[in-house]
């Protein structure tokens, strides 16, 4: 079946799923960043950062799927995953009003 919309918390359903059933595979993608240009840094909604060793623009995942919803009032994304402080691996997949960087 074909979805003419989707929600944050579908976004996030698919991928906390897609986590148990291949961690690394989920892990590398999430957390891989590609160089791109400064159209791709001006848009308005896909959450671009900057390598810090070349000072070049870089995009991941997240930031495309984040740039679907839009951005916060402060500029954050409207998903985020978050990160076991002691083992570094992924928890969970959340909508960031409910994440943990928010609570």
């Amino acid at each position: 079946m074909i979805k003419d919309v989707i929600s944050k918390q579908d976004v996030c359903d698919l991928l906390n799923e897609m986590l148990k059933l291949d961690y690394d595979c989920v892990y590398k993608l999430v957390t891989n960043r590609i160089k791109c240009n400064d159209s791709i840094t001006n848009h308005p909604t896909i959450q671009v950062g900057i390598n810090k060793e070349d000072n070049s623009n870089i995009v991941g995942i997240m930031g495309i799927l984040n740039g679907f919803f839009g951005i916060n009032d402060d500029g954050s994304g409207a998903i985020c995953y978050l990160i076991d402080d002691k083992s570094g691996k992924i928890i969970k997949f959340e909508i960031i009003d409910t994440c943990g960087v928010n609570e």
